[in-house]
């Protein structure tokens, strides 16, 4: 049962990277890269570079230019960590929330005709994984120690 559970999780780890690789990019002013910052931002609030390069699984500096260039674009701001005053707190502006609340729509729309040609029990099922999904989730950021991957 537990090779079935390693299974199942390969597939929907695959299966949802090549669902975001379906995400059209043209017409955007940010990366996908960069679109996972503003989502991390909106998921978990502000955060310092440090906190955002581990749960992004990159350098620092790689954080850094990303920042760089979403706060020259007004959609991320930076101020001083109350608690460390060598360091910044990145969250998101009103117009990042704006720019990812846009890009979610229109991958949202870019897999309609995707969605449309399940039929509606897959549908069904479809929405009822998804669900289940984010109950796991939730369970988990309530219990630290049994905590999913940010």
């Amino acid at each position: 049962m537990e090779e079935d559970l390693q299974q199942l999780g390969e597939d929907l780890i695959t299966t949802a990277a090549r669902i975001v690789r379906w995400a059209p990019t043209e017409g955007w002013a940010i990366s996908l890269a960069s679109a996972r910052i503003l989502a991390r931002l909106s998921d978990n609030g502000p955060s310092r570079i440090s906190d955002l390069a581990a749960l992004e699984q990159c350098s620092q500096p790689t954080i850094t230019n990303h920042v760089k260039r979403l706060e020259s674009m007004g959609l991320v701001s930076r101020r001083t960590d109350p608690g460390d005053a060598r360091a910044w707190v990145i969250e998101l502006t009103s117009d990042g929330i704006s720019q990812l609340t846009a890009m979610r729509n229109s991958f949202g729309t870019n897999l309609v005709p995707y969605l449309a040609a399940l039929s509606p029990e897959e549908q069904k099922a479809l929405r009822g994984g998804i669900e289940a999904m984010r109950r796991v989730m939730g369970q988990s950021a309530r219990r630290p120690a049994a905590r999913l991957p940010q």
